[in-house]
């Protein structure tokens, strides 16, 4: 836990009892809910391949509520984390609640498939599970999961009660964008599992907190008490990444930093489940280069749930560090020396899993994801140097958003790499009107303005975004291939002096010298800020 966490001061916002009300539409006294919560995350798996930062997930999520002034928070971590521990914990909490409270069920860790136990009762044929610290393949060790069946079972028996599962794992799928092997790959929250022989919960006594549910229990999603909130959607495997110095996995990231207060879009004291998902959606995105999208269910179709939030900022990042590293121990010096021009900005240190590696033989340039973001084009210091330049003002326009109210961004194809020549579609949709430029940072560094563009549209309308309306930009894979990003920046009056600073970078690198600049003029200038990255690559 770092140290912002550790002086975070607890408070409670107060619902008022008309906002109590309001929580989840349900009948009773106006009173303010309790919120309980029972938090899950195993990294020490005693069969299966271990993760790194599942219990740094967990940790922070209970941290969070309780700052957020939740008192009744049951932990279970690693080797605590056995299925009875689960399932008699949240019997415990469903018995100390009453029926007005809000209960909190978060997992991080393996998420797997098995064939189902009722013919036809999934559409794939299979059964979504969550592994415990001490399954194995074997009786009795493959008791320890818990299957979803089970999951419905404990969320119909807090019936009454509203529910919030945050599940940060993945049960099938594949990478968005393959792993260049060159980076030190952390975990990710996927087991396969053959078929398990001998299973053991197939004939051991039912806890008493899944044997009064009854039978043809409906799926989580259409339980109108319980909000779910998946790390993916169907068909992507996510990787646990390294954010803020620890692994972690984004989406458990994302949603602490969202209850903190970032995820209240409009600042009126709570957290809306509509803000929560358009809050956990971008910054889930953007967080992961576009590698991760995760899902959110409001049972019933409800979006009345509003969450605690603390009243201040307690997460202070400060201003982004940027790592670097190099392949070659003698371009030591040339990093180094880059690192002290930006010294409160960007560390050269030695490690692969720095935020933006140079491999010198190959002139290619790959982030901490295993990303190729700059291919066969860093040749020289000067090359390398322009590909920290604009990733020094990503750094800086992603802490600048989080702030800000989000700007959705969406690129199809969605998977993988954009092959050279192939059509892609950019679009960036604004929750509210403005003014608007868009540049597009190229994979070497340099800027190029779409707009306002007058010669394409010398009536000026492309200077506004509407509300909801996406401003899309249809175009093809080209040179220089890695990572572009298409930035849109919104504000309440023309940008003049930003725009002025722009159109004279048009079609140069970034100037690093600029760039302090560029990232006040922006700071003071944009009331919503969007980016969406685009990967692209050879054909061949």
């Amino acid at each position: 836990m770092n140290a912002a966490t550790r002086h975070w001061v607890s408070r409670l916002v107060r619902l008022s009892a008309s906002l109590a009300m309001a929580l989840w539409i349900t009948a009773g006294p106006a009173r303010a809910a309790e919120w309980r919560g029972l938090v899950i995350g195993i990294d020490a798996y005693e069969n299966v391949g271990p993760l790194q930062g599942a219990v740094n997930d967990a940790k922070d999520i209970a941290a969070t509520l309780s700052a957020a002034g939740v008192e009744d928070i049951t932990t279970l971590y690693d080797g605590a984390a056995t299925r009875n521990a689960v399932l008699t914990a949240w019997q415990d909490l469903i018995e100390r609640s009453g029926p007005d409270d809000v209960l909190v069920l978060s997992y991080a860790g393996h998420g797997a498939q098995e064939a189902e136990w009722q013919a036809g009762s999934e559409q794939d044929g299979l059964d979504e599970v969550f592994l415990l610290a001490g399954f194995g393949m074997s009786a009795p060790q493959n008791g320890e999961r818990i299957r979803d069946d089970d999951l419905n079972r404990m969320l119909a028996a807090a019936a009454n009660r509203s529910v919030l599962v945050l599940a940060d794992s993945c049960h099938s799928g594949t990478m968005t964008r393959s792993i260049d092997p060159r980076i030190t790959r952390l975990g990710t929250r996927i087991v396969g599992l053959p078929p398990i022989e001998d299973d053991v919960l197939r004939s051991a006594p039912v806890h008493p907190v899944l044997a009064s549910s009854g039978e043809g229990l409906p799926e989580a999603q259409d339980m109108p008490n319980v909000v779910y909130v998946g790390a993916t959607v169907d068909g992507q495997v996510i990787p646990e990444l390294v954010i803020g110095g620890e692994p972690r996995g984004a989406l458990s990231w994302a949603f602490a930093r969202g209850v903190e207060g970032r995820a209240d879009l409009d600042r009126d004291g709570g957290i809306s489940m509509e803000e929560l998902s358009l809050f956990l959606k971008e910054t889930v995105r953007v967080a992961t280069e576009g590698r991760q999208t995760p899902s959110l269910t409001i049972g019933g179709g409800s979006r009345s749930a509003v969450l605690p939030k603390a009243e201040t900022d307690l997460f202070a990042d400060g201003s982004p560090v940027l790592t670097i590293s190099a392949s070659t121990a003698e371009a030591g010096p040339v990093l180094s020396r880059l690192a002290q021009s930006h010294s409160d900005r960007l560390q050269h240190v030695e490690d692969s899993q720095s935020d933006l590696f140079w491999d010198v033989e190959t002139a290619d340039v790959l982030t901490r994801f295993g990303d190729v973001v700059l291919e066969g084009r860093a040749r020289t210091a000067d090359d390398f140097a322009g590909v920290v330049t604009k990733w020094l003002l990503l750094a800086e326009l992603y802490s600048l958003a989080r702030d800000l109210p989000p700007i959705e961004g969406e690129v199809r194809p969605s998977v993988g790499h954009i092959r050279e020549g192939s059509a892609l579609s950019v679009g960036l949709t604004p929750a509210q009107d403005g003014y608007m430029a868009v540049i597009a940072l190229e994979a070497d560094g340099s800027l190029r303005v779409l707009a306002p563009d007058k010669g394409a549209d010398p009536l000026g309308r492309d200077t506004k975004a509407i509300a909801g309306k996406a401003y899309g930009l249809n175009l093809k894979a080209g040179q220089p291939f890695g990572a572009d990003h298409v930035l849109l920046i919104q504000s309440e009056k023309p940008m003049t002096a930003l725009l002025s600073v722009l159109t004279a970078l048009q079609g140069k690198p970034l100037d690093p010298v600029l760039l302090p600049r560029i990232s006040d003029l922006i700071a003071k200038s944009a009331s919503g800020l969007g980016v969406a990255a685009v990967y692209t690559q050879p054909a061949g």
